[in-house]
């Protein structure tokens, strides 16, 4: 199971609805696995069952990854390559910067793929230098980067979350009333993250029998 963004925000979405844990845990498969309602409801309690527990293990190990893996600054999505630029420098400028805080100002995790799309630069490979080269940033192609992002892996989104931390840190030193306000905000994005594993292994964990 390979742990997408796309699939990473489905499952926040999913874990938020007013559903039975056995719904919601055939959901959970059905978009981790890619099966269709119909396969689903087909399984036998036993393999339905096991799944639930060895998706549980694999999401808690995907999650623990992103935590203590380092950022990448050339990651391939959707099969174009890009790089990230994690540092407010060139080729990060004023609007670019203004674009992830306002990716930012909801709910970071949906906004994950958005965020990256502000600080990436595409690349192409280059037969004559013989390595990736980057490519001019078109914001107006903003949309397509981030569909691609959406087909990233997880830890990549996790580390976009981080950076806007920062964002965040290095924008409130200016008064101490509004630094308050925005340190709950940075507060806030990184409690989602831990209440969605917290939720997933409940609802996965708790649920170890299946009626139909």
């Amino acid at each position: 199971m390979k742990l997408t963004i796309d699939k990473f925000q489905k499952l926040q979405a999913l874990l938020i609805l007013e559903e039975n844990e056995e719904d919601k845990s055939s959901r959970i498969i059905q978009t981790l696995l890619d099966k269709t309602m119909e396969q689903v409801d087909k399984m036998p309690e036993k393999k339905f069952n096991a799944l639930c527990l060895s998706i549980k293990k694999l999401f808690e190990l995907e999650v623990e990854n992103a935590v203590i893996s380092k950022p990448e600054k050339l990651i391939k999505a959707n099969g174009n390559w890009y790089r990230l630029n994690y540092e407010i420098k060139r080729p990060f400028n004023t609007g670019r910067y203004i674009e992830v805080l306002t990716f930012s100002k909801g709910n970071p995790i949906v906004d994950m793929h958005n965020i990256l799309a502000s600080i990436c630069t595409p690349t192409k490979w280059s037969w004559k230098k013989f390595r990736l080269v980057d490519q001019v940033y078109d914001p107006l192609d903003h949309e397509k980067y981030a569909d691609d992002f959406k087909q990233a892996d997880f830890k990549h989104g996790y580390h976009a979350m981080v950076f806007f931390c920062i964002l965040l840190t290095n924008l409130t030193s200016n008064t101490r009333a509004y630094s308050a306000q925005e340190m709950m905000k940075m507060m806030t994005t990184q409690k989602r993250l831990r209440v969605l594993k917290r939720n997933f292994k409940t609802i996965l964990d708790g649920f170890t029998t299946r009626t139909k």
